[in-house]
């Protein structure tokens, strides 16, 4: 987790040229000179002098990295990312977007400076400067989605729709399939034109509604079993709430809430995550429910994929990046887990989520103590007690697998849905096992109360034949 510095060595904003001290101003004329007569390394020498000076000076730290990649030929192709550099990202942000300049003229491209820069600036809320790191990696990069993802959701944190469109537009340009992009786009777009159109203005939210009422009626309104069409009133007129008071949490929360019923995932979990913050980082069940959106988001890009190979299942190059990205998915499901276990190390439920999370990815090993944890919960022991049965299973250990499912059998006395996936994961392994008695047993019992139980009645049958 990324620390948040409480206190600066000084206080930074961006300036332009006109705010400029003397001093300062000569060496930017000195240094426009430089680059007129091509002059790019003492061009550089200056800008770095007065960077230095002015770090909230963002023209000329754009013109700096222009020359500093006229002086580096092989920018970006660097064979480590860390050979010869001095990381700064450990010191106060202040400090880091002053010195962090020393790394980029070896490098202009490289990644871990421009990302160091970028958690700087976001840290003294300078989104602009936060903005230029990320585009400076992009430029730099044979690939840039992962970092042209960071930079759309940086400017719609930013309420700069227009250019996280972009954003999600050039993605598109290197991954037509990304369905985040394609949804994002056209969200940011939308809501471009929104906030040209109707969020411009001041004035008091009240006043801005034909229908003074109309706060009231949105208060007290039913949120469930609305049409996709009153929703989207419903959120047009929590958007002007919003455009009035961003700080609003309430409103955040409605906005998040809205976008969760029209299944809008990716939105809702940005939304639901700006309400967090906006708590003070103090309600956890608000940060459960973006982390429950964010789930679904990533489950909902999985989905999509899937469409895509049901519809050209022979598409190597589809099923190679539908693959890829399922273990990201599930490796980022993980780290959620984690994150909310760390935060609530005693709940045992996020304990139980965390092990299925870890089994979902193939960390089997690293799953068994959070589901043993879990299995302490009586709500959850038996459900705890399954998953660790299929971790020992992964792990062929047989043996351990059948006694904690065994166990598990035991304490259960209806013949409900999760019995019956107990009696056929024994009978499955008693059956690896070469118990074949005891597998047929399992299987019989399944078999007396549900003959269409996945593949038991053929495997009853054929016992007899």
């Amino acid at each position: 987790m990324r620390i948040i510095f409480l206190h600066t060595l000084m206080s930074i904003s961006i300036i332009t040229d006109r705010q400029l001290q003397p001093a300062e101003a000569s060496l930017w004329v000195k240094a426009k000179q430089a680059v007129d007569t091509k002059n790019y390394k003492y061009a550089v020498s200056i800008l770095k002098t007065l960077i230095k000076k002015s770090p909230g000076f963002l023209e000329g730290r754009k013109l700096l990295r222009a020359c500093e990649v006229k002086c580096t030929p092989d920018a970006g192709r660097r064979s480590s990312l860390f050979g010869g550099m001095r990381l700064t990202t450990r010191k106060d942000p202040a400090t880091v977007i002053v010195n962090i300049e020393d790394d980029l003229e070896k490098d202009p491209y490289s990644v871990t400076a421009n990302e160091a820069l970028f958690s700087a600036a976001v840290d003294l809320n300078l989104p602009e400067l936060a903005a230029f790191a990320l585009e400076t990696i992009c430029k730099g990069q044979p690939n840039p989605k992962k970092h042209l993802h960071m930079l759309a959701n940086h400017y719609i944190k930013n309420e700069m729709f227009a250019e996280a469109a972009d954003a999600y537009r050039r993605v598109l340009e290197i991954d037509r399939t990304d369905a985040i992009a394609l949804r994002g786009e056209k969200d940011c777009s939308a809501r471009a034109t929104m906030k040209k159109g109707n969020w411009e203005g001041s004035g008091d939210f009240r006043t801005k509604m034909k229908n003074v009422n109309a706060t009231t009626d949105l208060e007290s309104a039913d949120k469930m079993g609305l049409t996709r069409a009153e929703m989207e009133q419903r959120l047009a007129v929590l958007s002007e709430q919003y455009a009035a008071d961003s700080a609003n949490l309430q409103v955040v929360k409605d906005i998040a809430s809205i976008y969760e019923q029209m299944e809008d995932y990716a939105n809702s979990y940005s939304f639901y995550a700006y309400a967090f913050q906006l708590s003070g980082e103090a309600d956890v069940s608000i940060n459960d429910k973006a982390m429950e959106m964010h789930e679904k988001a990533l489950n909902a890009e999985l989905a999509y994929y899937e469409q895509v190979l049901a519809a050209d299942p022979n598409n190597e190059e589809i099923l190679a990046a539908y693959n890829a990205r399922k273990q990201e998915v599930a490796l980022a499901v993980v780290e959620d887990a984690r994150a909310r276990v760390e935060a609530n190390p005693t709940d045992a439920q996020l304990q139980f989520k965390y092990g299925q999370a870890l089994f979902d990815a193939g960390m089997q090993s690293e799953a068994i103590p959070a589901l043993q944890r879990a299995r302490t919960n009586p709500n959850l022991r038996i459900k705890a007690m399954l998953m660790l049965g299929k971790c020992y299973a992964a792990k062929n250990m047989t043996d351990m697998a059948i006694r904690q499912l065994e166990d598990a059998d035991k304490e259960l006395v209806a013949m409900d849905d999760t019995k019956k996936e107990i009696l056929y994961m024994i009978g499955c392994l008693y059956d690896t096992a070469g118990n074949k008695e005891k597998s047929l047993e399992n299987f019989k019992a399944i078999y007396e109360v549900d003959y269409g139980y996945a593949d038991v009645a053929q495997r009853v049958e054929s016992a007899y034949s």
